[in-house]
């Protein structure tokens, strides 16, 4: 049997999983041409996650503490 294989995921996908873990309630997702978009109660552009992040957490000050809420206690 050969060596285990591991998914490789880009930075951009895993950015994007834990973007749309954080915020369910919003649709995060890049276009074509690049831009980083979140569409929820309002649609979001940025240039990039991190701007992204910003203008969710202004935008959706409370889903952090719901996501926090979903996460198993830690012992």
């Amino acid at each position: 049997m050969g060596a285990p294989t591991r998914a490789r995921m880009s930075a951009r996908t895993l950015l994007t999983a834990v973007l749309r873990d954080l915020y369910p309630h919003w649709d995060v997702f890049v276009d074509n041409r690049g831009i980083w978009r979140a569409a929820g109660p309002t649609l979001i552009s940025a240039s990039s996650a991190e701007a992204l992040l910003d203008a969710l957490t202004t935008a959706d000050p409370d889903a952090t503490t719901k996501a926090s809420q979903r996460l198993p206690a830690v012992e």
